[in-house]
């Protein structure tokens, strides 16, 4: 189990991964619930630290019903490595949810293509 002086998770609890970070769903300690938790490596001590944390301080300041919330910014207890603490968000990544959208489209195109309605622009033809 890795943690934070506020949160927790387990390592099996893997939402999701990049090349500077991979996000698990984690717990407040004291209060049980759900959130996002984005672990930070080691690639992403490329980046200067000072950098970083003016982008986790604007990203704080965000509060729009279509973007992702940032509640806090922690560090691992063992490996001191930054830990952005978000908005859990049960139905998944943005790349899920558009894939079966994109999906959706280039078969109704396709369907389309067959009948001759569709135009190469992704026009109807009247």
């Amino acid at each position: 189990m890795q943690s934070t002086t506020n949160y927790l998770w387990l390592i099996s609890d893997l939402l999701g991964q990049g090349a500077t970070a991979n996000v698990y769903r984690g717990r407040h300690k004291k209060t049980g619930d759900l959130y996002a938790v984005k672990v930070f490596n080691n690639l992403s001590f490329l980046r200067p630290l000072d950098v970083q944390m003016r982008e986790f301080e604007v990203l704080k300041k965000l509060n729009h019903k279509n973007i992702v919330k940032l509640f806090a910014v922690e560090e691992e207890s063992n490996t001191r490595h930054k830990v952005l603490v978000m908005e859990y968000c049960p139905c998944g990544s943005l790349y899920t949810e558009m894939e079966g959208v994109v999906k959706e489209l280039a078969e109704n195109n396709h369907f389309l293509e067959r009948f001759g309605t569709l135009t190469l622009d992704g026009g109807l033809r009247g």
